[in-house]
This record gives structure tokens, C-alpha cells and sequence, in this order.
């Protein structure tokens, strides 16, 4: 190394000097940074915030360390907030959260300041990241520099988290449904991009109409129900949570329909099942090798799996109701929608869900009614307790034949549980479409003659199907109470149908229908068995196996006989009549002795002493039952199968209404009314308000009290050029397109009595132009440009002529404008409420004088009814004293009126 020069020394000394008092000029400058920001801090906890924010910027300009500068934006932030300067707190929060995007405050001054300024849906995704950093949910970044100014800002306890997550339910709760539709939409579009939805491919509606029809669906799902509503939570808890592919599905299923794309509704609620299905089958077999773990064998944990699930399954999901209407913890989101009894009401809403999308609208031509009845079917088998299932299910049931029923009830049974736990039978057994395979179902016609409709409660028919299903040993599930016949003057006894469906197991349903139809007819109804055992291997389907008593007698008559003719009687009281002679009291003895025998063997089948104490003995003369085969054909042949896996595999090419991979979705064979294409409902400063619920006579409520206007509503043209809104008297306009920062002697305004018109003087552009619908008073109006925005920008204000009114005085509507410009479409009348209270002078006198005549008029009436009634009281006390004292007088009983009344004939 060699030895510096002088010159190079005498440099190097010199920059050392130039350095050192940069360095102490820093340090003094972090020094006073930190005196003047403590000086704001004292100022803003005894609230003067002008001084706080005053401090904190006098502490940025001296500039400070990197590392204090996110601080101090963030502290400034909250002053400006406080004193109601919410634009400026906006810009700090964001400077703070560039400068340390990893610090969930900056987020929080972020969410605070655009709640503020009334920009709802960002701020829930600001509060959203907040609470993601606090509660250590998300990866953090810090500032880029590393080090401690890196890591300053990366600390966030459990209550930090927790006060994020309150406000952030607090802003979820402010949002307009409207609002809370797009944050829906805006949630599944993310989900479909991360590719956890496949992109509809079937009918695609355009973002307005799928706004319009999430709207309408959370209107609904709201309707009688105190907000927040369950849509409100279920946002929420996809804002934290995320949302599961099956939900996601389940929900745009709702929206196409809506949206009247039935058949990308089908498609969705199609996916929303099958994830469901296998979601339901995975926690199942989760739940049995948890069992087995436990030591109970493997055995006897398959057998405890299988308990649970069936006791999941017959139990009410309560928790699942108190979700839907909204109710439940928010703080820590206790909803487990992973659990087997949550998941089979999840999936009977999806088969539900289906059903409404192959419904579609009276005359629609995707309307499939018979695949609605089977989706409904399947819904009622999991959840029968589905809000308007029973309904819906009945309408789709109306356009059908019954054969067409009988077929989707084969169909069903064929297919096995709605839930996918086994397949074909309802025991899950393996019933698939195989030829000689023979699909069986018990119907039962019972009577109770001593019962009424009203008797027949949720406990009676539930303790008829339980008993049924453990005679006949399938779940209680297979057995559906199809008819409840209430008694009548040609009919007086109860009346009951029920379908059991059991499988292929015949000999168990001959069996029971051998005790309702009696043991007289034993060894006719062995012989039936054997035969139809002997036919199993026939494809003939609903033929009646089982007969009832005396139906072989008439089968021979029959044969021997030729065609049926007229109605004969049966064949056992004809027996009776030849076998014994008139009058034999024994034979009437040993008949009375058989009904009762069978009486009480019905009795026991099903429910015993339990049945009898709510619908009473069943009269045995008139219960029967009979065996139907209920197999269906075979959905697909083996040709149709064939071509099938010759396409899958390439060998053959796919028809045009086979391949859909080029094929783009398709706009709904039917248009969604939107309401408001041409303008939108908007505050002063634009932010979106809640839409109003219509009556059905389109009525709005009317204010001539300027103390009682509610909040002002201002209508937004759709090209964005003004917004307006009107009272009695006048008309006040923005005019958005006028530029903030243009000086007011450069902006020039022409007001006539039926135009206006705003222009720039300097180059000539046009802000607002446009031919009013009705006249003004030019003397009485005027402008005002503030250099702002909203009603800070270009401001007109029309005093109307009121023509109409001053013709028609009693006719008040004659002076609302349905629009601005003629040229502009018409405003819905009950879109916002009126205001009258600035109503001409003159008018509104006479308004006054004719409330006063009709509040006298009203004061008169009232005054005259009360005389009235005071009147008819008193006579009618004289009357109920009279009626007293001549009791008493006949009987030499004293009895007040009340009891004499009850003793009255009714």
C-alpha cells in the first residue's frame, strides 16, 4: 500500500469536518421531531386537533429517520380525522401504509377515513387488511429497508386484532345491500380466478343484471328479518375465512337464476352438489377412523360411525336455522359448516337450489319440471324443514302426471341416498340399474275413525314412521307420510297413505302386509310370493304384488266369468251369507273376535299404547296395504354407454350439442328488467344510498315540515354529467363535469325559463346543456362554484314557475318533475320520498286552512264516536243488571252476568 499524499490527506480531513456537522445537524433535527411530536400528542388528547395536526406536520417537515415518518402520517391522519378533514386523513393513511404496508394502524387510518367519507366497500377491505396483520393471518412486508424500521411496524396483540375485527363487522354492517351484493360478486369472481370455480360456460348474464339479481336475492333472504342479515355475516365470514368451492358454487347458482340463466343455475347447483356429496363422504370416513383409533375395534368404531352419522342426520340442525335468520356470535364466528349435520342441510339447500333452477318462470322454455320434483325430492329426503320446499315441491308436482311421479320416486330409489352414502337401496346395499334386480315399495291405507285432522300432529307422524321403518328395517327416511285424509259426513274416520320403500327385501314387505290385510288370507298370500319371486327376472314394472282379502276370490271369478263386469260385493261377506244360515251368532262372535285380533296386531305395528293415546284403534275393516314394484328402466343402454367412452377416448367425434369446449356461454332466453339503467339513487357527495323497498301502488311518503325531511336523495345521470335533486319549490343541480380547479370568472352560465347551459369561456366546451322539463323563474335563481367537489363544485339552483300547482292548488304532485332534461328518461315516483315544505305561499295556505277544517271535522267524529260508545256501554250495563236481578228473582240464585251467559244455549 502506498503512503497518501499530502493534498489527498489535507482533502480527507476536510470532508470529515463537512460531515460531522451533517451528522449533529440529523440528530438535532430527530431530537426536535420527537419534542414537536410529543407536543402534538398532548394536543390531541385534550382535543385540539387543529394544533395536533399543525405539530405533526411541523414534525415531517424537519425530517426525521425513515422509520418515524409512518408514525407520524398515521397520528396526523387521525387529528385531520377527528376534525372532520377526512380527505386529508385519507392521504396520510395511504402515505402511512406506502411507507410500511406491513403495520395494520396504517391500514386501520385507512378504513377510518374512507368510512368517513362514506366509501363503505373500501373500507371494509381496508379493516380487512388490518385485522389480516394484527392478527398475524397474512404475510407482512415491511418498508423495503430492512432492519428496525422493517420490524417497527410489524407488532399487533390479540387486541389489536380483536378491534379490527369489530370494525371491521361495524363496516360490513353500513353497506347497502346493493353493495353488499357486489362485495358477493367481487368475492366469487376472486375465487373464480384463483381457479377454485370453473367459469360459466352454459349462460352468462352482463355484471348489471347479476347485481340487480343478487340484490333481489338478499332483499329476500332479509325480508322480516332486523339487520344485519345473514348475508351480512356470511360476508363477513368470507372476508376471514375464505369461501369454500361448494358455498361458492352454491351462491352463484342463486344468482344466475336470478338472473334468468336457468341453465348455468343448473350447472352451478349441480357442482355445489357433487363437492357437497364428496365433502359429506370425506368427513364420514373421517369420523369412523377416528372412532377406530380410540380403541373400540374396528368393528364396533364402523358401527359407532355409522350411529353418528344417522344420529346427525335425524338431528335438527337448530344451529343451521339460527344462521340463516342471521343470529350468532360475530367476534369469534362460531359457524362449523364442516360438520356431517351441516354439511346434509348445506346439500339439501343445493338440491334445492337446483330445483329452483329447473323450475325457472311459468313459460320459460328451459322450465323442467320433472327435474325439479326430483331435485325437491332429494332436498325433502335430507332436510324436510327447508323454508317453501314443501311448496315448491307441490308446484312442481302439479305439471306432472302420476306415472311420471311413480317413475322419479323408481328413479330415486334406484339411485339410493341423496347424501351418496351407499347406492340403490336405502340400506346401501349396491342397487344399481341391473337387470333382475327388483326394486320394492309398501303402501299402507290406514283408518282411525275416533281421530280428527288436528290429531294428527308432528309426533304421531313421526312415531308412525319411526315404527314403520323399524318393522320394515330401513332407515326412517324411507317411510313418507304422502296423504292425511281429514274426516268428512260421507267419510268419518281419519285417513292416512304412506309409501315405505324396502328395497328388494319382498318377503319383509308381504310379510307386513300380511298383518294390515289380516291373517285370513295367509296361504293365498304365500302363493302370491312365491309367483311373484318366480317373475322377478320380468322387466315389467308396477305391477301389484299383494293383494287385498278377497281380491284372489274375484281374480278366479274373473278368469271363470270372462271381462269385469258391473261391481260385485266382496267375496267374504258373499261367503258369509251361503256358509252360514241367517242370524248364527257364533259366526258373527268369531268375525268380531278376527277384526279385533288384527285391530290390535295393526295397532301394534304401528306404535302400540303410544299411537293409540294420540289417534286412537285403527279400524282394521278398512286398513289394507299392497306391495308395488317400483323398478325402473335403465337410464342409459349399453350403445349409449359405448359412444360415450368412444368420444372420451377420441375414437369417435362429438355431435354439436355434445361438444361444448369452443362453445361460449349464451345469453338468458329471457332479459332481466333492470330498474335503473338510466340513473342511480345517490347522497350529495355520490355515495350510494339503500334502495327503498316499492309498494306494490307505487305510494311515497310526503313531508310538509321542513323539520321532518328525512335524508336528501340526489339523482345521477348514468353518463355522469349531473346530479340533481328537487323539493316543492326548487331545483338544485351539480355540474360534474365543470373541473374543480377552473377559475369561476373562466366558467359562464345561461339560465332561460326552459334551458340552461354551462360552458367554459375560454375554449367554448360544454359542461351541461339541456331543455328543462318544465319552466323556471330566471330572477330567482343562481349559481355558485366553490372550486370543489359535490356541492362544493359548480352548484345551480332553479326556482320552478309551479304552473301546475297555482292552476290546480289541491293537486300538489303536479309540481314534481319526473325529470330534468326532457331528453332524459323518467324517475320512478316512489324512488325517494317529497318533500313539500317549500310549496308557493299561496298554496301552502290554503293547505293549511283545508288540514285545519279536516282536523276539526276528525275532532267532531272522534268525539262523537266516544259519545256513542260511552252510551252503548251503559246500556248495556242496564241490560247485564236487569238480566241479574230477574235470575234472581226466578231461581232466588244470585249468578253475575258472566256465568248466566255461559249457560246460554249455544
Amino acid at each position: 500500500m502506498q503512503p497518501l499524499s499530502v493534498e489527498e490527506v489535507l482533502r480527507l480531513h476536510r470532508e470529515a469536518q463537512q460531515r460531522r456537522p451533517n451528522e449533529q445537524e440529523a440528530a438535532l433535527r430527530r431530537i426536535r421531531a420527537e419534542h414537536v411530536k410529543g407536543r402534538g400528542d398532548d394536543a390531541f388528547k385534550l382535543g385540539n386537533f387543529r394544533e395536533a395536526w399543525e405539530r405533526y406536520s411541523e414534525a415531517l417537515e424537519l425530517q426525521p429517520d425513515r422509520a418515524a415518518l409512518p408514525a407520524l402520517h398515521s397520528n396526523r391522519s387521525a387529528a385531520y380525522c377527528k376534525a372532520g378533514r377526512h380527505a386529508e386523513a385519507l392521504a396520510d393513511a395511504d402515505e402511512a401504509a406506502r411507507l410500511a404496508p406491513g403495520w395494520h394502524k396504517a391500514h386501520w387510518r385507512r378504513g377510518a377515513a374512507l368510512l368517513a367519507l362514506k366509501r363503505v366497500p373500501e373500507a371494509v377491505l381496508a379493516y380487512r387488511e388490518a385485522w389480516q396483520l394484527a392478527a398475524g393471518s397474512k404475510g407482512r412486508v415491511g418498508d423495503g429497508s430492512g432492519g428496525k424500521a422493517a420490524s417497527a411496524f410489524r407488532t399487533g396483540s390479540v387486541g389489536d386484532a380483536a378491534e379490527c375485527q369489530a370494525r371491521l363487522w361495524d363496516a360490513v354492517q353500513r353497506l347497502t345491500r346493493e353493495q353488499l351484493g357486489r362485495g358477493l360478486l367481487a368475492t366469487l369472481a376472486a375465487a373464480q380466478a384463483e381457479g377454485q370455480l370453473a367459469a360459466p360456460a352454459e349462460e352468462e348474464a352482463s355484471d348489471q343484471e347479476l347485481a340487480e339479481a343478487c340484490f333481489r336475492m338478499i332483499k329476500q333472504e332479509h325480508q322480516g328479518i332486523r339487520p344485519p342479515g345473514p348475508c351480512h355475516r356470511r360476508y363477513l365470514r368470507w372476508l376471514q375465512q375464505g369461501v369454500a368451492p361448494w358455498e361458492a358454487y352454491l351462491e352463484r347458482a342463486a344468482v344466475h337464476s336470478g338472473a334468468n340463466c336457468f341453465l348455468q343455475g343448473r350447472a352451478d347447483a349441480q357442482a355445489a352438489v357433487t363437492a357437497l356429496r364428496a365433502a359429506l363422504q370425506e368427513q364420514l370416513r373421517r369420523l369412523q377412523q377416528e372412532g377406530q383409533q380410540e380403541g373400540q375395534g374396528k368393528a364396533a368404531g364402523s358401527a359407532a360411525g355409522q350411529q353418528a352419522g344417522t344420529q346427525m342426520a335425524a338431528q335438527p340442525p337448530a344451529e343451521l336455522a339460527e344462521q340463516q335468520a342471521g343470529r350468532g356470535a360475530v367476534g369469534n364466528l362460531p359457524f362449523d359448516l364442516s360438520s356431517p349435520a351441516s354439511l346434509r342441510h348445506q346439500l339439501a339447500r343445493a338440491y334445492q337450489r337446483l330445483g329452483q333452477a329447473c323450475m325457472a318462470e311459468k313459460g320459460h322454455a328451459d322450465r323442467d319440471a320433472r327435474r325439479a320434483a326430483k331435485a325437491f325430492m332429494r332436498a325433502q329426503e335430507l332436510d324436510s324443514d327447508l323454508e317453501g320446499l314443501q311448496d315448491e315441491l307441490q308446484g312442481a308436482i302439479e305439471g306432472l302426471t302420476l306415472e311420471e311421479t311413480r317413475q322419479i320416486e323408481a328413479e330415486l330409489l334406484n339411485e339410493g341416498p341423496a347424501d351418496g352414502s351407499g347406492a340403490g337401496s336405502l340400506d346401501g346395499g349396491s342397487e344399481a340399474c341391473v337387470p333382475g334386480k327388483r326394486l320394492f315399495r309398501l303402501v299402507l291405507r290406514l283408518a282411525f275413525p275416533s281421530a280428527r285432522a288436528a290429531d294428527c300432529s308432528s309426533r304421531a307422524r313421526e312415531l308412525l314412521r319411526g315404527s314403520l321403518a323399524a318393522a320394515a328395517g330401513v332407515p326412517q327416511q324411507a317411510v313418507a307420510i304422502e296423504r292425511v285424509t281429514a274426516p268428512t259426513a260421507a267419510r268419518p274416520h281419519l285417513g292416512l297413505l304412506i309409501h315405505v320403500k324396502v328395497g328388494s327385501d319382498l318377503l319383509g314387505a308381504s310379510r307386513l302386509a300380511r298383518v294390515v290385510n289380516g291373517e285370513e288370507g295367509e296361504q293365498i298370500e304365500t302363493q302370491q310370493t312365491q309367483q311373484a319371486q318366480q317373475a322377478a327376472g320380468d322387466q315389467q314394472a308396477g305391477e301389484t304384488l299383494s293383494m287385498l282379502p278377497g281380491q284372489q276370490g274375484r281374480c278366479q271369478q274373473v278368469q271363470q266369468q270372462g271381462p269385469p263386469g258391473p261391481a260385485t260385493p266382496p267375496l267374504a261377506e258373499s261367503q258369509q251369507s251361503t256358509a252360514a244360515p241367517l242370524g248364527t251368532q257364533q259366526a258373527q262372535q268369531g268375525a268380531s273376535a278376527g277384526l279385533l285380533e288384527r285391530q290390535e296386531h295393526i295397532a301394534a305395528l304401528l306404535g302400540g299404547e303410544q299411537l293409540v293415546s294420540l289417534l286412537g284403534q285403527p279400524d282394521a275393516a278398512l286398513c289394507s296395504a299392497e306391495v308395488e314394484d317400483v323398478t325402473p328402466a335403465c337410464a342409459a343402454s349399453e350403445a349409449e354407454r359405448a359412444e360415450q367412452e368412444a368420444i372420451n377416448s377420441g375414437e369417435k367425434e362429438p355431435t354439436p350439442e355434445q361438444d361444448r369446449r369452443l362453445a361460449l356461454p349464451a345469453r338468458p332466453k329471457m332479459e332481466l328488467e333492470l330498474p335503473y339503467r338510466m340513473y342511480r339513487l345517490v347522497r350529495a357527495d355520490g355515495s350510494a344510498v339503500e334502495r327503498v323497498d316499492k309498494h306494490p301502488f307505487c305510494m311515497s311518503r310526503v313531508y310538509y315540515n321542513a323539520t321532518e325531511k328525512p335524508e336528501e336523495v340526489w339523482t345521477e345521470l348514468a353518463d355522469g354529467s349531473c346530479r340533481w335533486r328537487q323539493t316543492g319549490g326548487e331545483v338544485k343541480v351539480l355540474a360534474l363535469k365543470v373541473p374543480g380547479d377552473l377559475p369561476s370568472r373562466q366558467l359562464a352560465v345561461d339560465i332561460q325559463p326552459y334551458s340552461i347551459k354551462v360552458w367554459n369561456r375560454a375554449d367554448g366546451e360544454v359542461y351541461l346543456e339541456g331543455e328543462l322539463e318544465r319552466g323556471v323563474v330566471p330572477e330567482d335563481c343562481f349559481w355558485t362554484h366553490c372550486g370543489g367537489e359535490g356541492e362544493d363544485g359548480c352548484a345551480l339552483y332553479l326556482r320552478k314557475m309551479n304552473l301546475e300547482v297555482l292552476q290546480h292548488h289541491w293537486q300538489h304532485s303536479e309540481m314534481w318533475w319526473p325529470r330534468l332534461f326532457k331528453a332524459h328518461a323518467e324517475i320512478a315516483w316512489d324512488d325517494y320520498e317529497k318533500d313539500y315544505s317549500d310549496l308557493p305561499e299561496e298554496v301552502l295556505q290554503r293547505h293549511r286552512v283545508t288540514e285545519a277544517i279536516r282536523n276539526d271535522e276528525q275532532q267532531v267524529e272522534q268525539t262523537e264516536r266516544k259519545h256513542r260508545e260511552a252510551l252503548q256501554e251503559r246500556d248495556d250495563v242496564r241490560k247485564r243488571t236487569r238480566q241479574e236481578r230477574l235470575n234472581e228473582l226466578r231461581t232466588g240464585t244470585k249468578k253475575s252476568w258472566v256465568l248466566l251467559d255461559r249457560e246460554l244455549p249455544a
